[in-house]
């Protein structure tokens, strides 16, 4: 089974070094993005709630690359990176729940 998910969970990422970046486009691209992720497998609560703690570390990411603070920029990217990351885990062990579950049809 394709892992779809994974392509929406790659846009979620930061857009690198552009110069109109917008801290409203990005958070709602990300949100956007998230909600297809969960959308596409059956989520746990670990799963939604990692959701939602990507979404708050892009906010921070946000903050901070818009306060033009370096060592805070680096930090909020490093901090969206590793829970971008444990969403993936999360949403990879949900994947494989919704394909055990499809092939083991409860009577």
């Amino acid at each position: 089974m394709t892992q779809n998910w994974r392509v929406f969970l790659a846009r979620s990422a930061p857009p690198g070094a552009i110069l109109d970046f917008s801290v409203a486009e990005f958070m709602l691209e990300v949100a956007i993005n998230l909600r297809y992720c969960l959308k596409l497998v059956q989520p746990t609560p670990e799963c939604i709630d990692l959701a939602e703690l990507v979404l708050l570390r892009a906010r921070h990411y946000s903050e901070a690359r818009m306060g033009d603070k370096s060592r805070l920029f680096t930090e909020t990217e490093d901090a969206l990176a590793q829970a971008t990351r444990l969403l993936e885990i999360e949403l990879e062990y949900c994947s494989t729940r919704s394909v055990k579950s499809a092939c083991n049809p409860v009577a």
